[in-house]
C-alpha cells in the first residue's frame, strides 16, 4: 500500500511541475507581471525566470530518476527541492494574503487572483512531496511496466488535474453594484 501512496504522491508532484512549466512557458510574462504587481520581491522578472527554471529542472530530473534504476538519490533530491519550492510558494501566498496584498497569482495562463485556494494547492503539493520523500524507498519506478504503475499513473494524472484546476474551480467573482469584484470562499 505504501508503494501506491508513494507513487501517486511522487508522480502528482512531478506532473504538476511539468504542467506548471508548460503553462509558464506558454505565457512567460504572466508570473513576472504577477510578482511585480505584488510589490514584495525585487527583480520580479529574474525571480520568475528562476522559479520557472527550477520547476522545469525538478520535473526533468525527477523523470530521469524514475526511469533509471540507480536514480534513488536523485529522486530524493528532487523531492526535497519540490517540497521546498512548493513550501516557498505556499509561504509567499500566505504572506500576501496576511498583508492584504492583492493581484494575480501568476501561476497559470488563466488570470486568477491570489486566493486561499492557491495557497492550499501549494501546501498540498509540498505535503505530497514530503510524503513521497518519507516513502521514497517504495516508489514504483517508471521502468516497471505493470498494472501497479498504470494505477499509479492514472491516479496521479487525476490528482494533478484536480489540484491544478482547484483555484480556478473555486474562484467565484462576486460583483456588487457599484463596487469592485471580490472573490468567493477562501478568497
Amino acid at each position: 500500500m505504501s508503494g501506491l501512496l508513494a507513487g501517486v504522491a511522487t508522480y502528482t508532484v512531478l506532473f504538476t511541475l511539468l504542467v506548471s512549466t508548460a503553462e509558464h512557458l506558454s505565457r512567460p510574462a504572466a508570473l513576472a507581471g504577477a510578482l511585480a504587481a505584488h510589490r514584495v520581491l525585487p527583480a520580479p522578472a529574474v525571480l520568475a525566470a528562476l522559479a520557472i527554471a527550477s520547476e522545469g529542472l525538478l520535473a526533468g530530473a525527477g523523470i530521469v530518476a524514475l526511469l533509471h534504476p540507480s536514480g534513488e538519490g536523485l529522486l530524493v533530491a528532487v523531492l526535497v527541492g519540490s517540497a521546498a519550492l512548493f513550501g516557498l510558494y505556499a509561504g509567499y501566498g500566505l504572506y500576501l494574503r496576511s498583508t492584504g496584498r492583492t493581484g494575480p497569482c501568476g501561476c497559470s495562463r488563466v488570470e486568477l487572483p491570489m486566493t486561499g485556494w492557491v495557497v492550499a494547492r501549494a501546501s498540498i503539493l509540498a505535503g505530497l512531496a514530503l510524503v513521497a520523500l518519507f516513502l521514497s524507498g517504495s516508489i514504483i519506478p517508471a521502468s516497471r511496466t505493470d498494472a501497479s504503475l498504470a494505477v499509479v499513473l492514472l491516479a496521479a494524472a487525476t490528482f494533478t488535474a484536480l489540484l491544478w484546476h482547484l483555484p480556478a474551480a473555486m474562484y467565484e467573482p462576486r460583483h456588487q453594484p457599484g463596487g469592485p469584484r471580490t472573490a468567493g470562499p477562501l478568497a
